[in-house]
């Protein structure tokens, strides 16, 4: 868990000016929207090309700090819970879940993994808590989307919104689970 959460401060310290969860660079020479996967392959390519940048905000203040230490993170996580629950493409991911926990939850991982104390103890590893969701490239992109939203919701800076979204990029192997065509086997 300890790697889990060294490599979240990591890659949180570690996405400059995306625009929004899901450009891609060729948006706008291309007509037709390009696939969750290739969105995927877009940020992670714009995350590494701005990891430099990331580490040395991250040098200066952390992102915990940026994003308002304990009180900012629970207020973030609980207006992202609220938007899930609006967004018909993920809101069926959360039946059977108190959201208030899963809220609390995502707060104690970000708050450990970007800069603040130790809180995420005894907790479900990032795939045991996914494992049931069965999410796919296009559940992620459509939950990174309503990150995205949270963020400007409560007046975050560019800089920081990049920063998690690129720490939620580095984390999708672990919560993504199923490729695209195995998912589509199951509906």
């Amino acid at each position: 868990m300890k790697k889990v959460l060294m490599t979240f401060v990591l890659i949180a310290a570690t996405c400059s000016s995306l625009v929004a969860f899901g450009e891609h660079p060729n948006n706008h020479a291309e007509a037709k929207t390009p696939s969750a996967d290739e969105q995927v392959q877009g940020l992670e390519e714009m995350c590494e090309a701005n990891a430099e940048a990331r580490t040395a905000r991250h040098a200066e203040k952390t992102l915990y700090e940026r994003l308002g230490k304990e009180e900012g993170i629970h207020r973030l996580t609980d207006e992202l819970v609220r938007i899930h629950l609006q967004n018909d493409k993920v809101k069926h991911k959360f039946e059977g879940l108190d959201p208030d926990q899963v809220a609390d939850r995502v707060a104690d991982f970000m708050i450990s993994g970007m800069g603040g104390p130790a809180v995420y103890k005894n907790r479900p590893t990032l795939p045991d808590s996914h494992r049931h969701m069965k999410l796919t490239n296009a559940d992620f992109m459509a939950a990174g989307a309503d990150m995205i939203q949270a963020m400007k919701n409560l007046e975050y800076g560019q800089n920081e919104i990049d920063e998690v979204v690129c720490a939620l990029v580095a984390l999708r192997p672990m919560v993504v689970l199923e490729d695209e065509a195995h998912a589509d086997s199951h509906h």
